[in-house]
């Protein structure tokens, strides 16, 4: 089985919202191996490539069908998309969507459809465009952690560009609020039961998907909402009322 890795943080192995993506992966690993299969890993830092935004010329479409006249790293990705099996796209969310270097690339995807126009079976958005290879077999997964005590209702724009993207209920997801606590080593503990059911998830998302027991445990708050607040709150040093950082004198 391969796995390609689309790490779209600047923070690239420090990145909280990849620590869920390895143990996701580790519950595939552990799955297949219980099968005895082999799993490659493939794992692009966006932060690390060289990817220059969409001109807008439709070179891909009309002058070199599928090949963009920009030469960049955005070749390697569309080949490591058509060679995986399960793509897993792990982000942190920047101000309700993925980093802008990350929508940089999922818009410079272009080469992979054709330009005409169908009708979208899934009852999201108003038309499409077919797609250049046979993606129908490929698995996608968005694994995410965000600043807010709960991920709920803040993945939104999120989960609406990739329903249009990929086609709705095309993919799953781990959304996770209170992402900085993974940073904090003295509550490993409780990050570490979160790693076990994110773990959990990725072995059954490879058996079938995730089950609705496991995503509930996805679901739950790392620690609860006033307890979060107030230490996310204390730890920029600023005074609530100015804005103004708080003088140690």
């Amino acid at each position: 089985m391969r796995i390609l890795v689309i790490n779209g943080s600047p923070r690239r192995e420090r990145s909280n919202s990849l620590c869920l993506t390895k143990a996701f992966i580790e519950g595939i690993k552990t799955s297949i191996g219980e099968k005895e299969l082999g799993v490659e890993v493939k794992q692009f830092n966006v932060a690390d490539l060289e990817i220059r935004p969409c001109k807008g010329c439709f070179s891909c479409w009309r002058k070199t069908p599928g090949k963009c006249c920009i030469e960049d790293d955005m070749v390697k990705v569309i080949e490591g998309q058509l060679w995986a099996d399960i793509i897993i796209w792990s982000f942190p969310l920047y101000y309700f969507n993925v980093p802008g270097p990350l929508k940089i690339l999922i818009d410079r995807q272009l080469p992979m459809f054709l330009p005409f126009m169908v009708d979208r079976e899934d009852g999201v958005g108003s038309g499409n465009h077919p797609p250049r290879y046979d993606m129908s077999r490929k698995r996608h997964v968005l694994i995410s952690t965000c600043g807010f005590y709960s991920a709920e209702l803040n993945y939104d724009s999120v989960t609406a560009m990739f329903d249009r993207m990929l086609g709705k209920n095309n993919f799953e997801t781990v959304f996770c609020g209170q992402g900085e606590l993974f940073r904090v080593r003295q509550l490993s503990a409780r990050t570490g039961e979160y790693l076990k059911v994110v773990e959990n998830a990725g072995r059954e998302f490879v058996e079938e998907r995730i089950t609705d027991g496991t995503r509930r445990k996805l679901e739950e708050l790392l620690l609860p909402k006033e307890v979060f607040e107030a230490m996310a709150d204390a730890s920029w040093g600023m005074d609530k009322e100015t804005g103004l950082k708080i003088s140690n004198k």
